[in-house]
C-alpha cells in the first residue's frame, strides 16, 4: 500500500514537472537576445565536444573509446538544440553574433544542413559504439565536412 501511494505521488510530481518544463520550453525565448545566447551556447558546447573528438581522431590525444562515445552522444543530442534560436524574430542575424544574413536568405539550405548534421551525428554515435577508429574516422569526417560547409557559407 505504501509503495503504491509513493509511486502515485512520484508519478504526479513527475507529471507536474514535465508540464512545467513543457510550458517553460514553449516560452524559452523571451526576446531575440535570449535566442541568440541560447543558440550560441548550444553551438559552443557542440564545438567543445567535437574538438575533443577531433583531437583523438587526429592522434593528438590518446583514443579512449568510452570518452569518445560519450562525446559523440553529447554532440548528437546537442545537434537538435540550436536551430530554434535562429527562427526568433529579431535574432536574424541578431546582435553580437557571427551568423550571416545568408542563413535567412537561404533558409531551406540552412535547415537541410542542420538536418544533415543531426543524421551525421547519429552515424557518428553508431560508429563510436563500434570502438573502431576505422569506422569512426569516416563518420567523423562527414560531420566535420558538414560543419565546415555551413560555417563557410553562414558564419562570419
Amino acid at each position: 500500500m505504501k509503495a503504491t501511494t509513493i509511486s502515485a505521488v512520484l508519478a504526479g510530481v513527475m507529471c507536474l514537472s514535465m508540464s512545467s518544463f513543457a510550458h517553460a520550453d514553449k516560452h524559452a525565448f523571451n526576446d531575440a537576445e535570449s535566442a541568440v545566447k541560447y543558440r550560441q551556447s548550444a553551438l559552443s558546447i557542440m564545438r567543445d565536444n567535437f574538438a575533443a573528438m577531433a583531437a583523438m581522431v587526429k592522434g593528438e590525444e590518446p583514443y579512449d573509446a568510452a570518452v569518445f562515445s560519450n562525446r559523440a552522444s553529447d554532440f548528437a543530442r546537442l545537434t537538435h538544440i540550436p536551430w530554434d534560436g535562429f527562427a526568433v524574430e529579431g535574432a536574424m542575424p541578431g546582435d553580437d553574433t557571427d551568423a550571416l544574413p545568408a542563413i535567412w536568405d537561404n533558409w531551406e539550405d540552412f535547415e537541410s544542413r542542420a538536418n544533415q548534421l543531426i543524421t551525421d551525428a547519429d552515424s557518428l554515435v553508431d560508429a563510436a559504439a563500434s570502438g573502431s577508429m576505422d569506422e569512426i574516422k569516416p563518420a567523423f569526417m562527414a560531420a566535420a565536412k558538414n560543419c565546415k560547409g555551413c560555417h563557410d557559407q553562414y558564419k562570419d
